[in-house]
């Protein structure tokens, strides 16, 4: 598979914020004109990445002190397969993705990020079963997104500018939060905490 990067940092957003991992950014995505016309600005760039092997990235991760990755891109479900899912699993470890929802997740995964960068009927098709999290980013003035999806927990995270976090669309969330439960704020604690 084609790795962008391996880091071992605390999960920044979403319900298990807080969570030491060892994020695995797998490179490329077929969305990324769909981002960024929606002027969303992806974590990956697409131009670097190294080819590893299954075995190759277990013994890599054998440095780390936990056994939680998270499968993240680019769009993991571009290349992460069932068999990739389960040598993993067979080693131990917990597993998430985070991913656009362009494809269905394989088999496996043990906790499942969906920010939707796809039509919902994409969604229903490739998520019939649901997902752990559903998390919209929001800018001031957008509603309350209208999902059929089934999750655990609905989030909204406010649309950001780098590393800083536009006070004007964090309101605008918080009002959404207080005036729609069960959704429920995900700010990117990590870029707050100034870590990867």
């Amino acid at each position: 598979m084609k790795v962008n990067e391996i880091f071992y940092s605390l999960q920044g957003e979403g319900v298990r914020a807080g969570e030491p991992s060892i994020f695995i950014r797998l490179q490329g995505c077929k969305t990324k004109f769909v981002c960024a016309s929606i002027g969303v600005k992806c974590d990956t760039e697409f131009e670097s990445g190294k080819e590893w092997s299954i075995d190759e990235l277990a013994e890599y991760l054998k440095r780390f002190p936990c056994k939680n990755i998270v499968w993240t891109g680019g769009e993991p479900t571009d290349q992460i397969t069932e068999g990739i899912i389960d040598s993993f699993k067979q080693r131990g470890y917990y597993q998430c993705i985070e991913t656009s929802g362009l494809n269905p997740v394989p088999y496996g995964i043990d906790f499942i990020t969906l920010s939707p960068k796809v039509a919902e009927h994409i969604l229903e098709r490739n998520f019939p079963n649901g997902v752990n999290e559903i998390k919209y980013i929001r800018h001031k003035g957008q509603e309350i997104p209208c999902t059929k999806i089934v999750a655990q927990y609905y989030l909204l995270s406010p649309h950001s500018s780098g590393f800083i976090i536009d006070a004007d669309n964090l309101r605008h969330c918080i009002d959404l939060c207080l005036k729609n439960p069960p959704w429920r704020l995900s700010i990117q604690q990590h870029k707050l905490w100034d870590i990867l």
